[in-house]
């Protein structure tokens, strides 16, 4: 596992369309599975703080909040709908051995 990362599942356990809430460090983060590929990103809406755990990941790679709407690109962070302006925090991700570990911050 590279420095940095925290250890957070085993490949396994991570699924298309399915969200699972991790812990790392202070932050709840959600992992999923997208094209193949494990992509990690904060379970908080930058605008009230609101779980996107509730929403799912739409064909244009969105989450919706269901709180009051904002949408997110889960790849970039980018804000596609407010009334959220600022980014969702994106993390990195490595998957060696079977383990799924989140590292810092992309963006």
């Amino acid at each position: 596992m590279p420095e940095g990362y925290e250890r957070v599942a085993a490949r396994d356990e991570v699924n298309p369309s399915e969200l699972k809430v991790v812990q790392v460090g202070e932050n709840q983060v959600i992992i999923t599975e997208l094209r193949g590929e494990v992509i990690a990103f904060d379970n908080m809406c930058t605008h009230e703080e609101c779980d996107l755990y509730y929403g799912a990941v739409d064909e244009d790679d969105e989450i919706e909040c269901d709180c009051h709407g904002t949408r997110f690109n889960v790849l970039t962070g980018e804000v596609t709908a407010p009334p959220a302006e600022i980014p969702l925090p994106i993390y990195e991700v490595s998957v060696e051995n079977g383990d799924v570990s989140v590292g810092p911050r992309k963006n």
